[in-house]
């Protein structure tokens, strides 16, 4: 398993598309993917394997299966989504060492030609 590197422990990064698309398939080192956007858009079509979350539903500790050193991403509707600032931060806030905002959001990741799911079937998104 790859090892974190301590300069870049504790801050909040920011990627696009490309290399989230190049993370996704990489398992390790270990991350979890955070879809801040409202249930009904969720649903509609999101990255695979992202987990809906807010920030209000967070709670007092980070989501199951997380610990302080996955990796962290959170992606939103589009650029400048206030809610995915505010997932990373409480995310911090509980002890996460390695979040990463995805800038684009959904709006990217479709124009990119990213697959999104819905209602549990892959398909290309358009």
């Amino acid at each position: 398993m790859a090892a974190m590197d301590p300069h870049f422990d504790g801050v909040i990064f920011q990627t696009h598309a490309a290399e989230l698309r190049r993370r996704l398939a990489r398992p390790f080192p270990p991350f979890r993917l955070f879809d801040v956007r409202p249930r009904e858009a969720y649903e509609a079509g999101h990255i695979a394997g992202a987990q809906p979350l807010t920030a209000a539903q967070l709670g007092d500790h980070l989501p199951t299966g997380a610990t302080p050193s996955t990796e962290l991403f959170v992606v939103g509707r589009g650029p400048g989504d206030p809610a995915v600032r505010e997932l990373a931060l409480a995310l911090r806030r509980l002890g996460a060492q390695r979040v990463v905002e995805f800038s684009g959001g959904m709006h990217e990741w479709i124009e990119r030609g990213g697959p999104v799911e819905a209602a549990g079937v892959e398909a290309k998104a358009a």
